[in-house]
């Protein structure tokens, strides 16, 4: 029996996402359905997109084979995620997808009435409709709205955090004689596998080798061991 998936494309950087409601006859998402996914979306003739020079996805089988032959095709750099966070804004593109999607699923579920009932062949539209309004939405890292956003050739994105003290240029440096050791991100645990008693901080001392100062940006400090 055919299943139907949901897959996410979103389009630059925090900028614009697609999302298409496809069918897989196999009853698993294949790469040939990821492939047919990604030509509708960027071959659409009412609203054609530029293939991109990137092409960011986790390490599922269903992004090779015929997806990463049809990406090669159109000169696609082809890059694999390491960890969760790098796909960080395609799950919190999902997220939000599925919040209104359920809600409006949800809705449909509290009439009584089998009329009104929603049909298989109507999700379709209603993503659609869910990708149009989120397209259109101003958001708060952007200040606009994405579809007015990937029209730009440039667009400053606020930070993800809220600042804490001074950043960028009037940001408090360390010298180069300091020795330091950094808190590592729960994903990237040096020690092998964490324990709940062991602190999240990198196994080495490292010496501060360079600091890469950027506008309204945290200092980048690089470190030899």
């Amino acid at each position: 029996m055919p299943s139907r998936y949901k897959v996410s494309v979103p389009i630059g950087v925090a900028l614009r996402g697609s999302a298409r409601s496809v069918k897989d006859k196999q009853g698993i998402l294949t790469s040939s359905t990821i492939a047919k996914c990604l030509e509708k979306i960027y071959d659409d003739p009412e609203n054609p997109l530029i293939w991109p020079k990137v092409f960011l996805s986790d390490k599922g089988s269903e992004f090779k084979g015929e997806c990463e032959k049809l990406l090669r095709k159109h000169g696609v750099k082809i890059q694999k995620a390491k960890s969760k966070k790098t796909m960080g804004i395609v799950e919190r593109f999902n997220r939000t997808f599925q919040e209104r999607f359920y809600s409006i699923l949800d809705a449909y579920d509290l009439i009584d009435s089998s009329s009104e009932l929603i049909e298989l062949e109507d999700l379709p539209s209603v993503i659609d409709s869910i990708i149009e309004d989120l397209n259109n939405s101003v958001t708060r890292l952007l200040g606009i709205s994405p579809a007015d956003a990937i029209k730009k050739k440039n667009v400053f994105a606020k930070p993800s955090k809220p600042q804490k003290g001074s950043i960028g240029y009037d940001e408090e440096r360390l010298s180069f004689d300091n020795s330091v050791i950094y808190l590592l991100d729960s994903s990237e645990y040096e020690g092998g596998r964490r324990r709940a008693t062991d602190m999240n901080w990198s196994s080495k001392i490292y010496q501060i080798r360079e600091s890469l100062i950027q506008k309204k940006s945290a200092s980048l400090v690089l470190a030899n061991r």
